[in-house]
């Protein structure tokens, strides 16, 4: 009976033995998933932060997620996030002092301007509002500041001539002022403001379209001047809000993921003791089992052994409770940076939007100047090292002037951008279309054998001729001219586009509607 009675004790310790193995084989499971956590953790700030237009600090992020694969230690990465941390303050820090550059600039040129003989009394005070308010020192870092305060300089000069006795208009060449108002839609078209600042550009714009005299116009420029002040202020407070939110987050998710790796580092510690004192107890169990001869004699020795275990079972208990409380931090932690993960993307996703447009004319929505350079370099580049044939070519919509002489803008306007939708449609994917100022379109035609570019171009030509254009029941023919180019031997692009150019004017000068190669 005794002996019946000790086998059953040995097993019932042996399943609890089990039982409590399973329970440290679980929470080693558990370290590991707090380990995965934080490292996902980790990899989701880097790509965060990497939203900065900083290599600097891109570098180091990437420097991180390096070390973070390479290595098991994620508190050595502490140090470092703090490192990036303070990097983003040095970023803030240069675009403040890039700001002050731009306010010396503008500072200068109001000066300038203030030195101008002859200006009108409103214009004088509106001036001096401009440098003197609050808003004049919150410059946003663009070169369309710059610019557009160069042309008003310009358009001022030609006020400051004297007038004998004659009118401002009188003195001023009209051709010189439409040259002017050229340049200032152009630019205004280049710009991409939401709201009421971009819907007051767009009124300026359709303003200048009206041939406005020497006066105006420098009305115009200034108020264009403030608008562009005002837009740019409001998306630079805009993106300072979003990196100093950014930067906020970081540091609290930081000191929590410092706090989270601390106390995993405390519970695997103790549970490497309870682990210890656990093997040390079954190890006295089976000692007890050798040395006692029967079970009065085992007996005191059980029940201090139990008293451990009970006693391990509660500690552990208390670990669990502690686990479970770092799990739901962590959690937290991750739905925490799951939303700033989204912001980001978000905010990202209005920059790439942003680019694309800066990359298209406002009016045709076909690329711009700027995109052009861009993919005729590349272009380029890639002829030099394929020697594949490559075509540029220059298209001019016909009479355009007699058209906005006699209709309005408003229909040239459409015409533009009928016009510019026919051209891209009769392209393959490969090609590109940019316009390239007024009513001239530039077209790069990419690994195009002759009888391939010439049927392009032609076709181009045809399917615009054939456009049904109405205005109040009379039909307008709308014809284009284009002068092709090839590149070869050791062309440059300035070259070709003379080329190109040259051949337009000769496809105009011989009846239009024409394609001519150069």
């Amino acid at each position: 009976m005794s002996n019946f009675s000790s086998d059953d004790d040995v097993i019932l310790l042996k399943e609890k033995l089990q039982q409590s193995q399973l329970v440290f084989r679980d929470l080693a499971l558990k370290s590991r998933r707090e380990a995965t956590i934080l490292k996902r953790l980790i990899s989701r700030l880097i790509a965060a932060s990497q939203a900065h237009d900083d290599p600097l600090l891109n570098e180091r992020l990437s420097q991180i997620r390096r070390e973070l694969d390479s290595q098991e230690d994620v508190s050595r990465l502490i140090p470092q996030l703090a490192l990036v941390e303070r990097m983003v303050n040095r970023h803030n820090q240069a675009t403040e002092r890039a700001k002050d550059s731009l306010e010396c600039q503008f500072q200068q040129s109001g000066e300038t301007l203030k030195c101008l003989p002859g200006l009108p009394a409103q214009l004088k005070r509106d001036l001096r509002t401009l440098l003197t308010s609050p808003a004049a020192e919150q410059k946003g870092s663009t070169e369309k500041i710059v610019a557009l305060l160069q042309l008003y300089e310009r358009a001022l000069k030609l006020l400051s001539l004297p007038s004998n006795g004659l009118s401002a208009r009188d003195l001023l060449n009209i051709d010189r002022i439409n040259q002017l108002c050229s340049e200032l839609q152009h630019l205004i078209t280049e710009l991409d403001f939401d709201g009421e600042v971009g819907d007051r550009l767009l009124d300026i714009r359709s303003r200048l379209l009206l041939s406005p005299d020497a006066q105006t116009l420098l009305e115009l420029t200034l108020e264009s001047v403030q608008l562009i002040l005002d837009g740019t202020r409001n998306e630079r407070k805009a993106s300072q809000a979003f990196l100093s939110q950014l930067n906020e987050d970081l540091s609290i998710l930081q000191r929590h993921n410092g706090r989270s790796i601390d106390s995993s580092q405390a519970i695997a510690t103790q549970r490497s003791s309870l682990n210890e004192e656990l093997t040390a107890s079954v190890d006295s169990i089976h000692t007890h089992l050798q040395d006692a001869e029967s079970l009065e004699e085992l007996r005191p020795n059980l029940s201090q052994v139990a008293v451990n275990l009970a006693s391990l079972v509660a500690r552990n208990r208390e670990l669990e409770e502690r686990e479970q409380q770092l799990m739901e931090q962590l959690q937290h932690n991750e739905q925490k940076l799951e939303a700033l993960y989204q912001q980001t993307m978000d905010y990202r996703r209005r920059l790439g939007d942003q680019e694309r447009k800066l990359l298209l004319d406002p009016l045709t929505k076909v690329y711009n100047r700027a995109a052009l350079d861009d993919r005729l370099e590349h272009e380029y580049r890639c002829w030099i090292r394929y020697q594949t044939p490559f075509c540029l070519a220059m298209i001019d919509i016909d009479h355009f002037k007699s058209v906005n002489d006699q209709y309005g803008h408003l229909v040239g306007d459409k015409v533009l951008k009928v016009v510019a939708r026919t051209i891209h449609q009769c392209l393959r994917d490969t090609d590109f279309i940019a316009r390239f100022g007024g009513e001239e379109f530039v077209v790069l035609l990419p690994d195009a054998d002759e009888e391939t570019r010439k049927a392009l171009l032609n076709n181009v030509r045809e399917t615009v001729s054939r456009l049904p254009f109405k205005f109040k029941d009379t039909r307008l023919t709308i014809t284009v001219s284009i002068g092709g180019s090839l590149f070869k031997d050791n062309d440059s692009t300035v070259e070709v586009l003379e080329r190109a150019d040259n051949a337009l004017y000769n496809a105009k000068h011989n009846g239009r509607n024409k394609l001519v190669w150069a």
